[in-house]
């Protein structure tokens, strides 16, 4: 999907020289993101055999622990996560239901899955949906230096694991900021 050139353009190893150069850069990265979520409607079509090859190396299949547990290829398991939370966020700011989005792939590849491999027409219960629970939610602007990074719930601590906060401290200095540019206008 992405060349090396866009690669080290969005890890920051390389900038564009003009602000002209960068708006096309971003442009063409933008149609290469949306070609590639396209090309997925033809990868439906990839037979079995490929698919497995593509996945062969994810978990450690010599291993005893649970294949979640067993994961080999770390690369390839980060990109699905990546892959999925793009999808979400992406998907979540155009007002798209996201919850639906997943319900119907998942039903649909568990419905092909058996049907192919076990000869079944199945049935699935989905119940799986992601919601804010106020009650163990952290305003930003509450953290403090009493506050213990081990308190944070695992999606606040992974929302900051991306952005690099992984420290009490340096959670600290995001909410000292964050209380003094209010930038979600409390």
């Amino acid at each position: 999907m992405l060349t090396y050139a866009d690669r080290a353009y969005l890890l920051g190893e390389t900038a564009p020289e003009t602000p002209a150069a960068e708006r096309k850069k971003r442009q063409r990265i933008r149609r290469r993101i949306r070609h590639a979520i396209i090309d997925f409607s033809l990868l439906i079509h990839l037979s079995w055999d490929d698919l497995e090859q593509v996945f062969s190396d994810l978990v450690d299949a010599s291993s005893e622990r649970s294949a979640a547990s067993a994961i080999a290829d770390r690369e390839l398991y980060d990109g699905l996560v990546d892959m999925i939370e793009v999808a979400m966020r992406g998907t979540t700011m155009q007002g798209v239901d996201f919850g639906r989005l997943m319900r119907l792939a998942t039903l649909r590849s568990v419905g092909v899955y058996h049907l192919v491999y076990r000869g079944w027409l199945v049935d699935v219960e989905y119940d799986t949906a992601a919601r804010v629970v106020p009650e163990r939610s952290i305003p930003l602007t509450d953290i403090d230096e009493t506050f213990s990074i081990d308190d944070l719930p695992p999606a606040a601590a992974l929302a900051l694991e991306e952005f690099g906060i992984t420290t009490r401290e340096e959670l600290v200095d995001l909410a000292s900021a964050a209380r003094e540019t209010d930038p979600f206008g409390e």
